[in-house]
């Protein structure tokens, strides 16, 4: 199997691309004009061709495309691998704001998904399997270090406007989690609070969004604050409480499931139907909007 990969914005390409050669698939190149650096990096670590233009990299015909490219890019990405017919799994994030969700939304239908890690990591699924009866209320706090958006090479991650800020970019993995326990929850945002903190931070260093999905109760804690990665999830049932903390190791965290779900993108099942795809994001635009005042 070959997979090209466009746009190499962030960490998580590289790890796709490990994860994707232990089972078989070989790079049939790679494509990013916002971070020249990282896409030789990623030609040299894994012998891909680099190619100056995504239509080029696509004429190679690859099996399926993993698309890691700067927020803004996301659509134009993903309408390029349409017209081409060539299945492609997006990264994290593909929209920054609500008017960049609605470009997202009116593409045509293609196969495609876009999803966190975590929403493959085995305890996660596991865990959303087994709970005896929907949830009271839903507790979710997703945790990671921010330093490292707010180097140079990786400051367009801390744009509120451009690529979402912390709510986004970290956010993003807590509304999937929510979405693993609570299958499509749109939820309604009651309040939400952010604070900068004492760093240079463009958007947040952490936020804490109330929330009702029907008669549920929601909280979800985003933090950037410096230390360990940390993903959790707490649920309230009639018949008492269970709580979970995802492992840190890759595999743990779903790193190995994304790429067992590209493989099965490739053979044609759409991993992340759209409309899930549409409640995780409609919540962390809205919860983002809510805290940063903008609705």
């Amino acid at each position: 199997m070959r997979v090209a990969f466009a746009g190499v914005a962030h960490s998580h390409p590289f790890a796709d691309a490990v994860n994707l050669a232990a089972r078989g698939a070989h790079p049939a190149g790679v494509w990013d004009v916002d971070d020249p650096d990282r896409r030789e990096d990623f030609a040299a670590r894994f012998g891909a061709p680099v190619f100056a233009e995504l239509t080029e990299l696509l004429a190679t015909r690859p099996d399926v495309v993993v698309a890691t490219p700067r927020t803004p890019r996301a659509v134009e990405v993903a309408l390029a691998c349409a017209r081409a017919g060539i299945p492609v799994f997006f990264n994290k994030t593909i929209a920054a704001d609500a008017t960049g969700l609605a470009r997202w939304e009116a593409l045509p239908e293609a196969p495609r998904f876009t999803s966190s890690v975590l929403r493959f990591a085995p305890e996660l699924v596991a865990f959303a399997t087994v709970l005896p009866s929907r949830p009271r209320a839903i507790e979710v706090h997703a945790q990671h270090d921010i330093a490292g958006f707010l180097d140079d090479a990786r400051r367009w991650q801390d744009s509120p406007s451009g690529a979402g800020g912390t709510m986004l970019n970290i956010g993003v993995h807590a509304w999937e989690m929510l979405d693993v326990v609570l299958p499509g929850a749109a939820v309604e945002v009651l309040s939400a609070v952010r604070t900068g903190g004492a760093g240079p931070t463009a958007s947040e260093l952490l936020a804490t969004v109330h929330a009702r999905a029907g008669e549920t109760s929601v909280t979800v804690t985003i933090s950037g604050v410096a230390g360990a990665d940390r993903y959790a999830v707490r649920t309230w049932h009639d018949e008492g409480m269970r709580e979970l903390v995802l492992p840190e190791d890759q595999d743990g965290l779903g790193y190995a499931g994304t790429a067992d779900a590209v493989l099965r993108l490739a053979a044609g099942e759409i991993p992340v139907p759209a409309a899930r795809t549409a409640a995780v994001y409609r919540n962390a635009v809205v919860a983002a909007e809510t805290a940063r005042g903008w609705g």
